[in-house]
């Protein structure tokens, strides 16, 4: 019933109206698991910031073990979260990182990042910015815009970065800018991590990701509200990594749509600074 309730939703709501629909199902859905789970009450409402369908903790930890499998992820890593949402993955990172590895997270939703702030209070390993960055998805009222986003972070400092469904609401001339700041702010041999919805031919719209090209290089679910749900194409994304100065170093298709290689549902970049 979620998928067609919303499909009806998209065609009259305001994103933040349908996102908060959204997410109310999904809490719905955790309730029996956070009355079983003493540990779980604390986990942040999905109707206040809802980062996608699928529970907290389940989802969390499948993302950290493609962290783990892919980017290499180890213990002593400084790491950088683009769009760390309400936590589900610094949930994860934090008794990992507690003794030698840090941890930033950044999102330009200010209930996500109250949400992280309350939630992991009294961890210093552990530090989260807002960031009053435009979106029309996440922040129609942001100030600054996304192709003049600059990272709470200094030159160098960072080992292991990853956006997880970002891209996926931004179209290609932000996306180039944040790929450019996370080449600044990647230490030398860095990994960023990040996924997409990356077009091929074949692989260029199914049911329930219905694409419709909204400029060469890009395609939206809905082109009132592209970002909504964006796509690009593979071989322009690849120009933008290559722009930015880093280097592809695995692709894995997600099973969005059909030839599925790993067990995310976007696409799954990982790419490396020299």
């Amino acid at each position: 019933m979620t998928g067609p309730l919303l499909r009806k939703l998209a065609g009259f709501a305001s994103p933040g109206a349908r996102r908060a629909v959204a997410g109310a199902l999904v809490d719905l859905k955790s309730l029996p698991a956070r009355l079983a789970d003493p540990t779980r009450r604390d986990e942040p409402w999905n109707f206040v910031h809802n980062v996608g369908n699928g529970d907290f903790k389940i989802i969390g930890a499948m993302l950290l073990a493609n962290l783990r499998d892919h980017a290499g992820l180890k213990a002593d890593d400084q790491v950088l979260d683009i769009g760390c949402g309400n936590g589900r993955v610094a949930a994860q990172l934090a008794p990992i990182l507690r003794d030698t590895g840090g941890y930033l997270g950044f999102d330009i939703s200010r209930a996500g990042i109250a949400a992280c702030r309350k939630l992991f209070a009294g961890q210093p390993h552990m530090a989260f910015r807002h960031l009053d960055v435009w979106n029309s998805e996440y922040n129609a009222k942001g100030k600054v815009a996304e192709i003049d986003t600059v990272f709470p972070a200094a030159d160098a400092s960072f080992d292991l970065a990853f956006a997880t469904s970002v891209f996926t609401h931004m179209q290609l001339p932000p996306v180039r800018r944040y790929l450019a700041e996370t080449a600044r702010v990647l230490k030398p041999g860095g990994r960023f991590a990040f996924t997409a919805f990356a077009l091929e031919p074949g692989r260029e719209a199914t049911e329930q990701f219905a694409f419709r090209p909204i400029d060469e290089t890009s395609a939206a679910v809905d082109p009132k509200y592209p970002e909504r749900a964006i796509g690009h194409r593979r071989p322009a994304l690849e120009a933008a990594i290559a722009e930015a100065g880093l280097t592809v170093a695995e692709f894995h298709r997600g099973y969005w749509a059909p030839g599925g290689e790993y067990n995310g549902g976007q696409d799954l970049f990982v790419v490396t600074k020299a």
